[in-house]
């Protein structure tokens, strides 16, 4: 195929981006390849927040595992409807060596079938781990007993030191619903880490920790954006009642667009003594505004309008971004999705959902200097997907290290050289203009 025709065929397809030869374009798992397989977002939660612990050097670590219900496969048995699924834990230190291991059971009864589908209902597991302050990593897997589905997810994960300071801060825990009976306070953790549909805001938990003279502490909570910019914040009185003291504190609707942000919390006496002049304790954590009808991996809309270059006019583009506020902004991006969505009928956009998998799939394993969508691998695999067959020539005599993609349906291969022999793959072959992309 000559380069003019090659640029012809790439113009038609992108500009017209009929719903067929996208979904044609954006077919996952075939069979015949091996070497790379398209990765969906995790499809469970995983959280773990650390308190001080009752036993001398150690920190308690509290970790919950949230599986939705549509990612389980449900068997009836009599008049209910079961699943099962194992989780495991792995518990390592910063030299990789494994403190704990735990692995578990748990069993879902339902009797309404509809929630068996739903994203809205869920199961939820706790277990708790006591280890020494440090820096640790905790690894979960889920495996479906009927399905044999497995998902796994790892977070790094400092354990501080509570006892170090005269007055400190537990990690924060996101609660999305309180209650209160009497003197009993009843929370539902947010395991998720996303506020978006949180419509009348949430709660903070935390512990507070004093081994100085201190009453009263008047803590404070701030929201700052990726350029650590103040964006609010609220302050409040908190009783202290012995060495620890659990406090929670209400953040009203934030009306923030999409993205993550930094939760920070001081604390510092509310009437210092010569015992507590100067106290400062601080703790933080990380949160996310992510939109139901948008794909999970999506946590900027301005980054996802700009990774819809393959597949967008700069002019759709430029329109989403010119939107006047966040609302608008979603509005316009959902409304170039839905004219592409191959089944309109339902809730689900496949196209957009298989295109931000892509994307994210991208960026985890083609990413050099620049982000893996951005790349000429990661261009080639957001728009045509996993290849057939890949042939690698890492180590060629006189020869840069080099791979070419095969893509039986399309009738075309894709040769990929690394001209810095550091992972830097460009592709040499077919000649195209890449869809003016901008490097």
């Amino acid at each position: 195929m000559g380069i003019s025709r090659e640029r012809s065929v790439i113009h038609r397809v992108r500009m017209t981006i009929s719903a067929m030869t996208l979904l044609l374009a954006l077919a996952p798992g075939i069979s015949a390849y091996a070497q790379i397989e398209t990765q969906a977002e995790p499809t469970f939660f995983f959280e773990a927040v650390s308190y001080s612990s009752d036993q001398p050097g150690k920190a308690r670590v509290d970790l919950y595992v949230q599986v939705p219900y549509e990612e389980l496969r449900f068997v009836k048995e009599g008049g209910q409807f079961v699943a099962r699924y194992d989780v495991t834990l792995g518990f390592y230190n910063a030299q990789g060596q494994m403190e704990q291991e735990r692995t578990w059971t748990e069993i879902v009864r339902v009797t309404d079938f509809t929630q068996t589908t739903s994203s809205r209902f869920y199961s939820l597991s706790h277990r708790a781990v006591e280890v020494p302050p440090g820096n640790y990593q905790a690894n979960v897997q889920i495996l479906d007993q009927d399905s044999r589905k497995t998902a796994r997810r790892r977070r790094n994960l400092l354990v501080t030191d509570f006892a170090k300071d005269s007055l400190s801060l537990s990690d924060i825990m996101l609660v999305s619903r309180l209650s209160t009976a009497g003197e009993k306070r009843s929370i539902v953790p947010n395991i998720s880490g996303n506020v978006g549909h949180l419509t009348e805001g949430f709660f903070l938990f935390f512990e507070v920790y004093s081994r100085a003279m201190v009453d009263s502490v008047v803590l404070t909570w701030k929201v700052l954006d990726q350029q650590n910019k103040e964006l609010h914040s609220q302050s409040q009185e908190e009783s202290i009642n012995g060495n620890v003291t659990q406090a929670f504190m209400k953040v009203d609707q934030l009306h923030l667009a999409a993205g993550t942000y930094l939760l920070t919390i001081e604390a510092i006496p509310l009437h210092p003594s010569e015992d507590s002049s100067g106290l400062l304790a601080k703790t933080s954590r990380t949160f996310s505004v992510r939109w139901s009808d948008l794909p999970p991996s999506i946590e900027d809309l301005d980054k996802a309008t700009d990774q819809m270059r393959y597949v967008a006019r700069e002019s759709e583009m430029e329109y989403i971004r010119e939107a006047p506020d966040a609302e608008v902004k979603r509005q316009r991006f959902l409304e170039f999705w839905k004219k592409r969505d191959p089944d309109p009928g339902t809730d689900v956009n496949e196209l957009m959902d298989e295109y931000y998998v892509r994307v994210a799939f991208a960026n985890r394993t083609f990413q050099h200097y620049i982000e893996g969508w951005r790349t000429d691998r990661g261009m080639v695999y957001i728009y045509l997907g996993p290849p057939d067959n890949i042939e690698r020539y890492p180590f060629q005599n006189n020869a840069k290290p080099y791979e070419i993609w095969y893509y039986n349906q399309f009738n075309r291969q894709y040769v990929f050289v690394d001209e810095s022999g550091f992972g830097d793959y460009r592709l040499r072959s077919p000649v195209t203009d890449l869809w003016d992309r901008v490097r």
